[in-house]
């Protein structure tokens, strides 16, 4: 079961303000997912929380991105303004 919300608040700020400044479709890179792996928990954590689109195959050339119930909370206007306010 994942935990959406607890995700979200366990994301450093400035990874947060990434995810937002990078918007909801973004491919996420190598440095996002290790941050969704770390707020959930540790390495490999965070796999529930985002999604492969398209091949599977080869490794490499795979593409993540957030799932659409977590880009409704990284979006939603309380978490942006609260990302906002975290570097003023």
């Amino acid at each position: 079961m994942t935990d959406i919300q607890g995700l979200v608040s366990s994301l450093r700020p400035e990874d947060l303000t990434a995810l937002q400044e990078r918007g909801p479709d973004q491919v996420l890179a190598p440095e996002m997912l290790d941050a969704i792996d770390t707020a959930a928990g540790g390495p490999g954590e965070g796999r529930g929380y985002y999604v492969v689109r398209g091949s599977l195959v080869p490794l490499e050339r795979r593409q993540y991105f957030l799932r659409d119930d977590i880009v409704a909370a990284v979006f939603a206007p309380s978490t942006v303004e609260g990302a906002a306010g975290a570097d003023a």
